[in-house]
């Protein structure tokens, strides 16, 4: 499960300043965001000499830095491996770096970017313009080292809280999984990845057998952790790129990254046999049994199974065939043949 996310502390050289409590917050990619990790910076310079004194200045603060020549290279980059904080001039090649603010701003996926502009002395206009075009703060030239480390301080609070925040709107709160939005979202991702470049995807619906008759017989209490270790047994069964959410009540969805339909049947086998195999007590020390029934779907371009809409209704029809065939099974939905059956052994 993920490790503590510590709030409220500045880092400067991996090293925490302040003090407050902490957290576990989950990222919804299979990762976990932790105070001690380092942030990344772009620097875009068009010289030579100051890209590479930027880029020193800002590696000795504790960063890990990436440079560039001009905004294409910029947009190019971001678009393969976005970056925390972005640190740009103006004179920057044919797009300048207004521009660039513009176009990352522009795009979901980038305009959470911190973005900091290099301006020269005089250029009050061009600050304006800046700041308009999207740009979070400013720092003129020459620039002086001390001022730009308390610069890059501040960003990195800022981005550090976004990224926290962010994760908190994305993740169940009791769980600890991706909430029904943030799993959507990612789904969405590698629906759309597997269309472009005709790689494999699948998803797995969870649904707990007979939970309404747990939480009646031993109390919500007893059902919570039921939920909570379901996911920590699922999760033990998932690669860092799979993602586990939490679409509502007992029901849970797994996207299978990079997976063929008989992986994904494997995958879904294991996790039954890890939640039937969980030792959950009630408050008279009596183990609450708990079995799931699953329903296996994969992305095929040929029958329409190609959005998150589709794949998920067929597994969900899988679903309700393993709930209906006796429950504690998978049911796998094939593009080709008619459902198949995985009984528990």
């Amino acid at each position: 499960m993920p490790g503590p996310t510590k709030l409220g502390r500045a880092v400067e050289n991996g090293k925490e300043i302040g003090r407050s409590g902490t957290m576990s917050i989950p990222d919804v990619m299979g990762g976990t965001l932790t105070y001690g990790d380092r942030l990344s910076v772009m620097i875009c310079e068009s010289s030579q000499v100051q890209l590479r004194i930027l880029t020193q200045a800002v590696e000795d603060a504790g960063y890990s830095v990436e440079g560039a020549h001009s905004g294409e290279e910029v947009l190019a980059r971001l678009k393969l491996m976005p970056s925390d904080i972005l640190l740009t001039g103006i004179e920057v090649g044919e797009m300048n770096g207004l521009e660039v603010c513009w176009a990352l701003k522009a795009n979901p996926d980038t305009e959470s970017i911190h973005t900091i502009i290099i301006t020269a002395s005089g250029q009050e206009r061009r600050l304006e313009e800046s700041l308009d075009a999207g740009a979070d703060d400013f720092i003129r030239k020459p620039v002086n080292m001390t001022e730009l480390r308390a610069r890059l301080r501040a960003a990195s609070r800022l981005v550090r809280m976004q990224k926290q925040f962010r994760q908190l709107a994305e993740t169940d709160a009791l769980t600890g999984a991706a909430n029904r939005r943030a799993f959507m979202h990612c789904l969405e991702m590698e629906t759309e990845q597997a269309r472009r470049h005709g790689s494999n995807v699948c998803v797995v619906m969870i649904d707990l057998d007979h939970f309404k008759l747990v939480n009646d017989t031993h109390g919500h209490a007893i059902g919570d952790r039921v939920l909570i270790e379901t996911v920590k047994a699922v999760q033990k069964c998932l690669r860092d790129r799979d993602l586990l959410g939490r679409l509502g009540g007992e029901e849970f969805a797994v996207v299978l990254h990079d997976t063929t339909i008989d992986q994904a049947a494997n995958a879904a086998e294991r996790i039954r046999a890890a939640i039937e195999a969980m030792q959950i007590c009630n408050d008279q020390g009596q183990v609450v049994p708990i079995t799931t029934s699953l329903g296996v779907s994969a992305a095929a371009a040929d029958t329409g199974l190609d959005t998150p809409e589709s794949l998920l209704a067929a597994a969900d029809e899988a679903l309700y065939e393993a709930k209906h065939s006796g429950r504690n099974r998978v049911v796998l939905a094939r593009s080709d043949t008619p459902i198949t059956r995985l009984a528990a052994s």
